[in-house]
């Protein structure tokens, strides 16, 4: 055979191969159509009437910027916005760090910005609250007489609620918050400091921007709470999209975000929605997951003190749990550049 018939003979096999993988090439291409509406979730740290008030204008500028529909998706907790994204009910959302570490790791989601606040703060705090006519002056003051006093949790999936607490109040004071108070149980931010500032239970977690919040929304309640401990700074909430978004879909949305409050005629108007949000944001900042690795890792050490601490796993089985999760540790510090 000569070279020319060789040539035309892989041509041939060539045109033939493509023509038969052309379906499968165009079936990978349409299996993540583009979304022709989006939804966001949202963390329910208060009421979604009350939330509503703030997120509604910035869902109707997105949607403006994007030029698809937007629409808000609340839950009645955390693990609802979690599971509606496993679920692609919703496309995006605005989460807490630990909510977004459950949801990058068990709904495919993944962090793309970050909120910042209108007056430059790089984070929030979570707090422990009394009432203002607490005679608890201290946390160590409250402490003494845990046996005797009801707490109000953080929902299970919030980091301020919840997880920073754990790890900096309760962990290194021996404390479980689940059995040492005489009655312990969960809700999100809002009904916390409520049930303080009503006399429902004697103290609670909560956050600074929840406090900050009521005191708008609620001032006379507000104004009944006192802070007797608070953590070191949280960083801000990430916002997070399903990973298997089209690239050219997170283009627009990437934009959209990174634009809004910063770029355009209305930047200003953008602004004044953003401040209405919460305790006031200011336009978005550009993030990935790494952005959760120091919650992560704080979330991995609760981990630990709950194996060392279960009295129903012998020597040999909390020492290979405890090497699993150093393996853990050791591939996130792998993939996100991080070091011992």
């Amino acid at each position: 055979m000569t070279t020319a018939s060789l040539w035309r003979f892989a041509l041939g096999a060539l045109a033939t191969a493509t023509a038969a993988l052309f379906p499968f090439f165009q079936a990978a291409s349409q299996s993540t159509p583009a979304p022709q509406k989006l939804s966001l979730g949202i963390i329910s740290t208060e009421s979604s009437s009350e939330l509503r008030k703030g997120f509604d204008p910035f869902i109707d500028r997105l949607s403006q910027r994007l030029d698809m529909p937007v629409k808000a998706y609340f839950a009645t907790d955390y693990a609802g916005v979690i599971e509606a994204m496993r679920f692609n009910k919703i496309q995006l959302a605005w989460m807490g760090n630990k909510s977004a570490i459950e949801a990058v790791d068990r709904a495919g989601a993944e962090v793309f910005a970050q909120t910042t606040k209108a007056n430059g703060d790089q984070g929030y705090h979570s707090v422990i609250i009394v009432r203002r006519d607490s005679p608890f002056q201290t946390i160590d003051d409250l402490l003494a007489k845990r046996e005797e006093l009801a707490f109000g949790n953080g929902d299970p999936n919030s980091t301020s609620g919840y997880l920073i607490p754990f790890h900096y109040l309760w962990t290194p004071r021996g404390i479980n918050p689940q059995s040492d108070f005489k009655h312990t149980r969960n809700a999100n931010h809002e009904v916390n400091c409520i049930a303080v500032a009503m006399g429902q239970i004697d103290f609670a977690t909560a956050n600074d921007e929840a406090l900050y919040r009521l005191g708008i929304v609620r001032p006379k309640l507000a104004q009944r709470l006192r802070v007797v401990w608070q953590s070191p700074t949280i960083p801000n909430d990430p916002l997070v999209w399903r990973k298997d978004l089209p690239e050219e879909t997170k283009r627009q949305i990437k934009r959209a975000i990174m634009h809004f409050g910063r770029k355009g005629p209305d930047a200003a108007k953008e602004r004044e929605i953003l401040a209405g949000i919460r305790d006031g944001w200011g336009p978005f900042l550009d993030s990935d997951d790494s952005q959760l690795l120091p919650i992560r890792e704080i979330a991995l050490e609760k981990e630990r003190q709950s194996i060392l601490s279960n009295k129903r796993l012998d020597s040999d089985e909390k020492a290979t749990r405890i090497q699993a999760l150093e393996a853990r540790h050791l591939e996130l510090l792998a993939a996100h550049g991080g070091s011992e």
